[in-house]
């Protein structure tokens, strides 16, 4: 009774922690001229935290309102310290992002077992997997190397549509269409094998997928609306800028989602994952895991380096970039294997390469705030997920006692 009470009296406490730090937060941010979200170092930390809680809910049970009530003060912390810390290429950054990629992976070495194997007929042997990631690789190359070519082929296509058929929509199919055929040539399956055995033909988990998107994008909203209310900043909608209507954002937000989002997810996460999984000698399904995840977000990160050398050729931002990209190429396996859904990990690679939110703070200055909305992607979609899976645990859980009483 007394530790219930403890307990109680603990959530109650923690609670009040997080409110009073999230409304400091709210008031502090603009004397100290700075985003309203998370810096990379409040990402990293709370990212951090919330795998070190889970890894000690995996070996002690706690309340579910207790952990959520520490994910909150975790979060509202991050946020408040961040806030003083906005030099993204700072050491404090380069720590935090590996210690939470150790512990991302401590997690999955430990929860190794809960982890089910593909039925996918992945890449049989390691000439096979050499010769698709070769053709994959110089597949992407070619795109960015004539990308301003394809642009303008595809321009008046775009056009034509308002902007609703982006070119990267049509890139990313072609590239998508490319692997799948790429696919049956090596293993000899039908075309829709892959698409089939990854679920991604699956409504249900299509319509989870949806749900989480707009349940996060809902979330981001209501903070910045949150923000702007402290702060006497009143929101204009971001169609109203010049350089964006309600049809090319649809149209760059679906490129987005069924084609670039779609197409890495489906290579990455999916093909290249299981197939490492499969093809790594190694008796111990949770090393075996380790590496195949290690070397996946690898290939992920070093994908995107020629795209952003061209942009900025600077050795420095090319190793904040490459460790970037391994984190998201690691928060990304995160939300497919913890939810075994990869439409989930579709949808957020969407919003966080397009984290355009629909209305922004706006002040009298006509000084837009730039607002790091890919943190708070990560943020609540963790959030949202964590929650959604542990709400299915537990009705799993009543479901086997019932079907045992009955």
């Amino acid at each position: 009774m007394k530790q219930l009470k403890c307990r109680s009296y603990l959530q109650i406490i923690l609670f009040v922690i997080g409110v009073s730090l999230l409304l400091n937060w709210f008031i502090v941010l603009p004397v100290l001229d700075t985003a309203p979200s998370l810096s990379d170092n409040g990402e990293y930390a709370f990212v951090l935290f919330t795998f070190i809680v889970m890894l000690l809910h995996r070996y002690k049970p706690l309340n579910r309102f207790l952990l959520i009530s520490l994910l909150f003060v975790s979060y509202a912390g991050a946020a408040y310290v961040s806030s003083y810390f906005v030099n993204p290429s700072s050491l404090l950054s380069f720590i935090l992002l590996y210690a939470a990629l150790f512990v991302m992976g401590l997690f999955f070495y430990v929860n190794s077992q809960s982890i089910e194997k593909s039925k996918v007929s992945v890449l049989p042997n390691v000439s096979s997997f050499v010769l698709f990631v070769s053709a994959f690789f110089s597949l992407t190359s070619f795109i960015v190397a004539f990308n301003i070519d394809l642009i303008k082929f595809l321009l008046p296509l775009s056009v034509w549509s308002k902007e609703l058929i982006n070119p990267g929509l049509l890139t990313s199919v072609g590239i998508l269409i490319i692997v799948l055929l790429l696919m049956k040539m090596l293993t000899r399956k039908s075309i829709f094998n892959v698409l089939d055995k990854s679920d991604l033909l699956s409504l249900r988990h299509v319509a989870e997928g949806f749900m989480v998107y707009l349940i996060v994008f809902s979330l981001i909203h209501l903070h910045i609306w949150i923000y702007s209310l402290y702060n006497g900043v009143s929101l204009i909608s971001s169609f109203n800028m010049n350089d964006v209507s309600v049809t090319s954002w649809t149209g760059g937000l679906i490129a987005q989602i069924f084609g670039v989002g779609l197409m890495e997810e489906l290579v990455y996460r999916f093909i290249i994952f299981w197939s490492l999984y499969s093809l790594i000698t190694f008796k111990r399904k949770s090393v075996r895991i380790l590496w195949a995840l290690l070397i996946t977000q690898i290939l992920f990160s070093l994908i995107h380096i020629p795209i952003d050398f061209i942009r900025y050729p600077d050795i420095n931002f090319f190793s904040m970039r490459f460790s970037t990209l391994l984190f998201l190429g690691m928060f990304l396996s995160v939300l497919y294997l913890y939810t075994k859904n990869l439409w989930i990990a579709v949808f957020i690679h969407a919003l966080l390469n397009l984290p355009m939110p629909m209305f922004v703070p706006y002040n009298e200055s006509n000084f837009f705030y730039e607002i790091n909305v890919s943190s708070m992607v990560m943020v609540y979609s963790l959030l949202v997920v964590w929650v959604k899976e542990a709400a299915r645990g537990r009705s799993i859980v009543r479901k086997k006692t019932f079907e045992k009483a009955s």
